[in-house]
């Protein structure tokens, strides 16, 4: 039997996430040129796992991909705005792993009262674009060669004073959205 799980991310994830994360550095689908220092990462994760949110797919114990919030560069201020990466290891790109990331974490920011989510996507990169699509995005702008996606969340509350961190979501709603996040991961052949 094949162990599925999609869960929130800790420092100690930081090694096999950046091992996922190195291989799409210095290509359309990365911001960075090079994978950053493990230490430098370490510190990300710190930074933005308690205040945004992390999370991390795992098949077999085995880290097969990872999603993350940071603010919206647009709106850095603006806590409902938000901007979204996604990473999958490629041997389990369209194996559900993006779907379940992305399912997990529309959750956590609607049950914390977010409002709006972006990706930003080189154009080049026509996978993440038919991926983002396919989860609801739709194209709001164009800077250079990056198309900027946007998603309209439902929030639990409607004028909350700011957002729910991802770490204060209710257990019990946090572990039922976990559950049905992990049935969207297939198992690579």
């Amino acid at each position: 039997m094949t162990l599925k799980a999609v869960r929130r991310v800790n420092e100690w994830d930081g090694p096999s996430m950046l091992k996922v994360y190195a291989p799409y550095t210095g290509t359309v689908k990365a911001p960075e040129k090079e994978p950053p220092e493990l230490q430098d990462y370490i510190q990300r994760i710190d930074k933005y796992t308690y205040g945004l949110g992390w999370l991390l797919a795992e098949v077999d114990c085995q880290t097969v991909g990872f999603c993350h919030l940071t603010e919206d560069r647009n709106d850095p201020k603006n806590l409902f705005s938000v901007e979204f990466q996604l990473y999958v290891r490629e041997d389990y790109i369209r194996r559900g792993v993006g779907t379940a990331l992305w399912s997990l974490l529309r959750d956590m920011m609607e049950e914390g009262s977010r409002r709006r989510v972006f990706a930003r996507v080189d154009r080049e990169n026509q996978e993440a674009l038919v991926f983002f699509k396919s989860m609801g995005f739709e194209e709001c702008n164009t800077e250079d060669n990056i198309i900027i996606l946007g998603y309209a969340l439902t929030p639990k509350e409607e004028n909350p004073e700011r957002p729910t961190k991802p770490y204060l979501i209710d257990k019990f709603v946090y572990e039922a959205a976990r559950e049905r996040a992990a049935e969207f991961i297939r198992p690579a052949l």
